[in-house]
C-alpha cells in the first residue's frame, strides 16, 4: 500500500512510513489526539511547511504535533491574560476547521497562536452560553441536585444568631438617638 503525505506531498509505502522513528511517533501523537481534532491535524501542520516549497521536515512535524497534544488535553484554555475557560477538544476541532478554512495571509505558521486565540475564543463563547444556561435554571429552580444541595445547604454553625443582630441593632440605635429637646 502506498501513502500520499499530504501535508508535502511524499509517495512511501505504508512500511517505510513506520521504519521513520519520527515519522512513526508523529503518526502516533495524531492517533492520540481526540478524534475531531486528529482528522484536523494533518492539513493544519501542513500550514507550516517552508514556502520554499521544501517539506516540513519530521522533527518539526514531531515538536509541532506534541505541542497541539498538550494544548488540547490541558484541562483549561487560557489566552492574553483572560481567565481561563474549560477547554474542549471540539473548540480545538471548530478552530482548525476555521484554520484550514480561512487561512491567515502570512503562511507558513510559526507558531499556534492564531489557533490558539480562536481555540479560546470559541471556548469563553460555550462557557459564556453554559452559565447563561445554569442561571436560567437556578431562577427557574431546576438546579441538578448536586448543585442545589451546595447551593440550600445551610451553614452548620452561624456566625450570629438573630438575637445577636437584634441586640447590636437595639444598642446602636440607641447611641445614634437624640434626645427629646424643647421646642
Amino acid at each position: 500500500m502506498r501513502l500520499t503525505c499530504p501535508s508535502c506531498g511524499a509517495v512511501h509505502s505504508a512500511e517505510a512510513w513506520t521504519n521513520d522513528g519520527q515519522a512513526r511517533q508523529c503518526l502516533l501523537l495524531v492517533a492520540e489526539l481526540p478524534t475531531e481534532v486528529s482528522r484536523r491535524a494533518v492539513p493544519y501542520i501542513a500550514m507550516f511547511r517552508p514556502s520554499s516549497g521544501r517539506g516540513l521536515q519530521w522533527s518539526k512535524a514531531l515538536r509541532l504535533l506534541a505541542e497541539l497534544r498538550q494544548l488540547v488535553m490541558d484541562a483549561q484554555i487560557q489566552w492574553d491574560r483572560r481567565p481561563a475557560r474549560p477547554n474542549s477538544a471540539q473548540a480545538w476541532a471548530q478552530a482548525m476547521e476555521q484554520v484550514i478554512q480561512h487561512p491567515p495571509r502570512r503562511l507558513p505558521l510559526t507558531s499556534h497562536g492564531y489557533l490558539h486565540s480562536i481555540a479560546y475564543d470559541l471556548a469563553n463563547e460555550a462557557d459564556r452560553r453554559q452559565e447563561i444556561r445554569h442561571n436560567e435554571m437556578e431562577r427557574a429552580g431546576r438546579l441538578p441536585e448536586q448543585t442545589r444541595e451546595h447551593v440550600d445547604t445551610p451553614m452548620e454553625e452561624p456566625l450570629m444568631t438573630l438575637e445577636q443582630m437584634r441586640a447590636i441593632r437595639e444598642e446602636r440605635m440607641g447611641k445614634n438617638r437624640i434626645p427629646n429637646r424643647e421646642r
